[in-house]
């Protein structure tokens, strides 16, 4: 029986030894490994805050099980989520439910692909989610649980658990869970969500379904060794975006957003330059990897005479540019999606 079976009441998980509840949660795979609150009544009621725990939400894969409000509020808990935080984590739920996110794929594929979150507007601030230094490591309260509150209603909910729906091969750390914000203050340009169609007040939650960041150093302030770099990389070898149709992110550091933006780069600029120089040519390239080249990313494939190049995406306006991080150093980073998985942003409602 799976943690959305059971039926919260008072006294469900009235432990008094915190540890012996730790090991019942992990015995019956209610966790992601790492010690949890108990959802005692009183806490779920709390995390609810009014809202109505019997609204329904969809069915989360790979178990298809029915989501409700009430749910998504107990792995919440589960979480060590404040109850402030728990309109992102719903609107992250609704997100993920999403038919474009392909969670159905991310959830059950053999890929390290998980789930991360990107909270713009006021949301960022007023509950400390970091944009900043370190926003994809340790630290800070919003992040780890926000993410890991998604995580665990993927596993709870989703039945997104190793080897019994989870086929990852090798797994990656954001599969504990996974929430930055956009750094807005520090970007030349306009938000990620006002780009997206929302109002610069609002605050929006994106769902991508991405492997680990993957770090992109380059010191020189010419903005097309920055661009050459992120280019180079979207398309590097045993990339997903090799073999999938897909949007990816790239969240450009402060220091490469102040170089390029003091070049007169803008990000509609910097997604047609990646879209361009991260084409790479497989003419003549055969066997499994070619095959699949041709057939999964189809849609990227284009032909000059005898040339056939491949772009990392079916459009320019297919690739996601936030800008996030501190100003400590020269990085960037690329986060490769899944096959058929599209950014979904939802509005978060009060």
């Amino acid at each position: 029986m799976s943690l959305a079976d059971k039926e919260i009441t008072g006294d469900l998980l009235a432990y008094d030894d915190v540890e012996a509840m730790g090991e019942e949660f992990y015995a019956q795979m209610w966790t992601d490994g790492l010690p949890v609150v108990a959802p005692t009544e009183d806490r779920v009621e709390r995390m609810l805050g009014g809202r109505d725990g019997g609204e329904p939400l969809g069915t989360m894969p790979p178990r298809w099980r029915r989501t409700f409000v009430h749910h998504v509020a107990v792995n919440a808990v589960l979480a060590g989520c404040r109850a402030e935080y728990f309109p992102v984590v719903l609107a992250g739920v609704r997100a993920i439910l999403d038919p474009g996110l392909n969670l159905y794929g991310v959830q059950g594929t053999t890929n390290p692909a998980g789930v991360m979150l990107v909270v713009n507007g006021p949301a960022r601030l007023e509950l400390d989610v970091n944009s900043g230094h370190n926003l994809f490591g340790q630290g800070r309260r919003a992040n780890a649980t926000i993410g890991r509150a998604i995580r665990l209603c993927m596993i709870n909910i989703g039945g997104g658990l190793p080897v019994l729906g989870d086929m990852s091969t090798l797994g990656n750390p954001n599969k504990y869970g996974s929430c930055i914000a956009e750094n807005e203050e520090r970007s030349p340009w306009e938000p990620f969500h006002v780009e997206r169609g929302f109002a610069a007040e609002e605050s929006v939650v994106t769902a991508a379904g991405v492997t680990a960041p993957q770090n992109i150093a380059i010191l020189s302030q010419d903005p097309i060794a920055i661009l050459d770099g992120i280019a180079g990389a979207l398309m590097s070898s045993g990339s997903n975006l090799l073999l999938f149709t897909a949007q990816p992110l790239v969240v450009i550091g402060p220091v490469h957003a102040t170089h390029l933006a003091r070049n007169g780069y803008d990000k509609p600029s910097i997604r047609e330059y990646l879209w361009e120089q991260g084409t790479i040519e497989i003419t003549g390239t055969t066997g499994t990897d070619g095959k699949a080249m041709r057939e999964w990313k189809a849609r990227c494939l284009h032909t000059e005479g005898d040339r056939e190049l491949l772009r990392p995406a079916v459009t320019p306006d297919d690739i996601g540019i936030v800008v996030a991080g501190g100003q400590s150093g020269p990085h960037s980073a690329v986060l490769q999606p899944f096959n058929i998985t599209r950014l979904v942003s939802v509005s978060v409602a009060v």
